[in-house]
Formats: structure tokens, C-alpha cells, sequence
């Protein structure tokens, strides 16, 4: 662990030194006691041998000629416990698992680089990978136990990772007038969603709040977003709690299995920035009620006010929301993940910041600034962000690029925010120190910056993180990016979707690029 260094509030120019480790490490202790018992988790009670991660399984693998079976998973995620329940725990599955896999559990929020790494679109997910790290098997989805043990028996090539076939004629989406042309193609004005086919594919069914809000300010959308905005909102906005539901599905013809009625704290925060933003370009107070509703869902369930920091996520549970809204105010809520992580949470306050700038709501500026003071103290080290803490305070995992990129997007929305309602934009620390920070990041072969570092899977760049990236540099002053080590053309070159991608992926990297990055 690293002694974190002195933190600016980021509303502040006035600096004092951070804690040393020995307070670092009490305050985690502290921390971990406040924490409320919860309940266990899976895979308590499972039957499988599970492992955790371990570069030295590849080795156990050879040794053992046995493949590596990765299951990865959330505990807020229902179609996770159905699997796990219906398929994977099945007595005849385990064993076969058991018997001729090395199974390891991965934590999809703890582990997102591994998710990403082996193209993880959705949960639950599977991979099954040789000695050589080679992709046997993957598939995401709950699978019945019958399919399942003849894939596990057969190992049978499975690459369908969205659920959708990728032909050789299907390219690679470039550049923004291409963008547009697919997005306009996907648009089924029937329904009003993006949900139709292209040349491209078939988009796939989850909701995509950034690509909606990169479509606020496009020219020939402004009769179609009402409708898309509505439709979003009746898909997946909980008008009781306020929030959105992660998942809905319209050609699920059962309601209740339709909706995956998880929380999570990155998709609200998107959420939160598409209907702040809507009310702003459309003026509908109705938009400005679902934002208000997405900051009193995030402060009355994910914010821990004691330890100022969010959870990550609230699990699904069916049975409570098919409740009546008088009896669930006697029901206990479903629990929350108390992880915190860097990125999730960056994306969660620089959201509130754009809704206090819109809103002209100063009390909700000041609770993003404690937040992102309180996110500096948790994960920020010498060298740059942690990736999270867990529940009981134990960090987790460093050189995770994304860490890096959305506290700063924060410091920069928290910036814009108070200049817009004070009139005066606050000092801020030199953003080349951050963009410093990066460079251990850029690989000359890769040509970009990696996804990981200090890690032994091999570097590799992920075009969600790239159009984050591209878009906080944008709002950069040019004089602070090019005394860095970073090169515009090169972060320009990886803001594209592949086959099988989803628009969301990429859609803040072409906002960026048309307003001139």
C-alpha cells in the first residue's frame, strides 16, 4: 500500500498533507469496523473447488493438462444466482468441473480488467482458456444444465458473446459519420428504441444513457429523443426509489423476468448525465424530476454518509420490487455492495456536478465535492489511483487505467460546475501532474495507452477507457497536453466499435471529436 500524498479539495487551491501510512492504515481499520454484517455471498456453500485468480494458474493448467474454467459474476446480478443455482451447482455439472477444469471465480467489479480482457459484454460469463491462455469456450448467458455439461463435456468452440452473429463483411465503425449513419439505421421508430438492425449488427438489448445524451446535441434527432428519453424511463426508472434498474428486456414476454432489477451506481451516473442534460437542451420538467429522482436514489441508497464514499451497486431481487410502494417502505430494501471503486464512483460525482451546474443546485455541488476529497483520500497514492476499496477496507488492485481517468473527469466537472454558478472557475492542480501519471501506461508496441500495468497478461486497450480519455483531454488546455508525453492522433486512432461492440463504448470519444479534440 502507498502513502497517499497531500490532496487538494477540489474546489480549493489550498493544499495540506495527507495522513501517513500508519493513519492510513488505522483509518481502514476503523473503517472496516463500522461496516454492518451482511449476508454471504456465492460462493458460500458452492460444491465446485473454486480458485481465485492467479497468473501462476497457467502453469497449474500445463501441469495438470487441465483447462481453466473462468466463471465471472456479480453478486447484485440475477440471471448470476439463477445460473449458479439452476446450471453450475448442479451435482453432475460440478463434478465434471471438478474433475477436468481448474475453476476460478472472478468478481466482474473487483476484476473489470479480466472481464474486458477476455471480451465480457454481460453476466453471467463464461471462458474457458488452455495453457496458453487460448480462448477454448465462451459464452454469456444463463445456460441450462443439459447445454452446459455437453459444452463442458464436448468443449465445444462457443464465441457468440452477445448474442448476435458477426459475419466477415462486418467492419469496424471509424469515424463519426459512420457512427451516425449506424445509429440511425438501429433506430426503430415502432418502438422507440435503438434496437433494430444495420449493416453492423444488431445492437444488443442494454440500454445505451451515453449514446442518448451524445444524440441530445445531433442534428435530425430532436423530434425522436422524447421518445427514446420516455421509453428509457418506462423500461428501467424506478418510480418508487428513484434510479434505474440495469436491464430490460421487450421480448421477454413474462414482465417480471423482463426486468434485471439491479442497481448500479456507473449506469446511474449516466443516467443521472443523460436526464440532467435532456432537461437542459428540451426543457421538459419532466426530465429534471427523473434527475432529481437519480440523486436521491444514489444519496438515500449507495452513499455511506458516515465513510463519504459510494457503494457500487444494489443487488436484484424480483420479490421486493413486485411489491407495493406502501409495503416496501416496511421491507427491508436488498443489500448494497459496498465496494468503492475509482472509476464508478469519478463517474458517479462528475454527473452530480453537471446536474448542480444545470440545476443551479449548490447543495448538490458541495456533496460532490466532499466526495471526490473523500474519493482522494480512500485511492489516490503517489503513483496515481487505486482501482477501489473493498467493504472491509482492503484496496484493490493498482494500474488500472480507467482509475486514473474519471476522478480527473471529476475535478473538471466539479470545476465547471462552480464557475458557472459562482462566476469564477477555481484553481485547480496542474493537470499535466495527472496526465504524468499516465505515462507508464503507453505502450510504444501497442501504440496506446494499456489497460493494465503490472500485471502479466499482455498489455491491451479498450475503447470505452480510450473515449474516456479522449473526452477528459478535450476539456484540457492544448498548452497542458502537449508539454505531456500523450499524442492526440494516437488516442484518436483507438475511438472505434468493433463488430459486436456497442455504441455506448464509444460514444463519449465522438462527442469529443466533434467538438474538437
Amino acid at each position: 500500500m502507498h502513502d497517499p500524498p497531500g490532496i487538494p479539495h477540489p474546489l480549493s487551491s489550498r493544499c495540506c498533507r495527507g495522513a501517513s501510512i500508519r493513519g492510513f492504515l488505522a483509518g481502514l481499520a476503523l473503517l472496516a469496523l463500522a461496516l454492518p454484517v451482511t449476508a454471504e455471498d456465492y460462493p458460500a456453500g458452492s460444491s465446485i473447488d473454486w480458485k481465485s485468480w492467479d497468473s501462476e494458474l497457467f502453469e497449474e493448467s500445463e501441469a495438470r493438462e487441465r483447462p481453466i474454467f473462468f466463471y465471472f459474476h456479480g453478486q447484485w446480478c440475477t440471471w448470476c444466482r439463477d445460473f449458479q443455482d439452476e446450471s453450475l451447482e448442479d451435482p453432475s455439472v460440478a463434478d465434471i468441473i471438478n474433475e477436468h477444469y481448474i475453476p476460478v471465480l472472478v468478481d466482474l467489479d473487483e476484476r473489470a480488467d479480466l472481464f474486458r480482457r477476455y471480451g465480457g459484454r454481460g453476466l453471467p460469463f463464461v471462458v474457458v482458456v488452455n495453457p496458453d491462455n487460448e480462448i477454448l469456450t465462451r459464452f454469456t448467458g444463463h445456460m441450462n444444465r443439459r447445454d452446459l455439461e455437453g459444452i463442458l463435456q464436448a468443449q465445444r468452440d462457443i464465441f457468440s458473446v452477445t448474442g448476435r452473429e458477426i459475419t466477415p463483411d462486418d467492419a469496424a465503425i471509424t469515424g463519426l459519420d459512420t457512427f451516425m449513419e449506424m445509429l440511425d439505421e438501429v433506430y426503430d421508430a415502432r418502438t422507440d428504441r435503438l434496437s433494430g438492425s444495420a449493416t453492423f449488427g444488431t445492437l444488443s438489448k442494454r440500454p445505451q444513457p451515453w449514446t442518448y445524451r451524445f444524440l441530445l446535441a445531433s442534428d435530425g434527432w430532436e423530434d425522436r429523443m422524447p421518445g427514446l428519453l420516455d421509453q428509457v424511463a418506462e423500461d428501467l426508472y424506478d418510480e418508487v426509489e428513484g434510479g434505474f434498474f440495469f436491464f430490460h428486456d421487450p421480448d421477454q414476454r413474462d414482465p417480471v423476468l423482463a426486468l434485471e432489477t439491479s442497481k448500479r451506481l456507473d449506469q446511474n451516473a449516466a443516467f443521472l448525465w443523460l436526464f440532467s442534460e435532456a432537461y437542459e437542451h428540451i426543457g421538459d420538467e419532466h426530465y429534471a424530476e427523473i434527475a432529481r429522482g437519480i440523486r436521491d436514489y444514489l444519496r438515500n441508497h449507495l452513499w455511506d454518509s458516515r465513510q463519504l464514499r459510494f457503494g457500487n451497486s444494489q443487488y436484484a431481487d424480483r420479490d421486493y420490487y413486485q411489491l407495493d410502494a406502501e409495503t416496501r417502505t416496511q421491507t427491508d430494501p436488498p443489500q448494497v455492495d459496498r465496494n468503492t471503486y475509482a472509476d464508478t464512483s469519478g463517474q458517479a460525482i462528475a454527473a452530480l456536478a453537471n446536474m448542480a451546474r444545470v440545476m443551479e443546485d449548490r447543495e448538490t455541488l458541495a456533496w460532490a465535492g466532499d466526495a471526490l476529497e473523500a474519493l482522494d483520500r480512500y485511492l489516490q497514492t503517489r503513483h496515481g489511483y487505486l482501482h477501489g476499496i473493498t467493504a472491509a477496507g482492503r484496496p484493490a488492485m493498482e494500474g488500472y487505467l480507467p482509475a486514473q481517468i474519471w476522478p480527473e473527469i471529476a475535478r473538471q466537472e466539479l470545476a465547471r460546475a462552480a464557475e458557472a454558478l459562482d462566476g469564477e472557475r477555481p484553481d485547480l492542480p496542474d493537470p499535466v501532474t495527472a496526465l504524468d501519471r499516465l505515462e507508464p501506461f503507453f505502450d510504444a508496441d501497442l501504440g496506446a495507452h494499456a489497460e493494465r500495468i503490472g500485471t502479466d497478461l499482455e498489455p491491451w486497450s479498450e475503447t470505452r477507457t480510450q473515449a474516456a480519455l479522449a473526452w477528459w483531454l478535450y476539456r484540457l488546455p492544448d498548452a497542458a497536453i502537449d508539454e505531456s508525453h500523450i499524442e492526440r492522433e494516437t488516442i484518436r486512432k483507438r475511438l472505434r466499435i468493433e463488430p459486436g461492440a456497442d455504441p455506448d463504448d464509444v460514444a463519449l470519444g465522438f462527442d469529443a471529436l466533434r467538438r474538437g479534440f
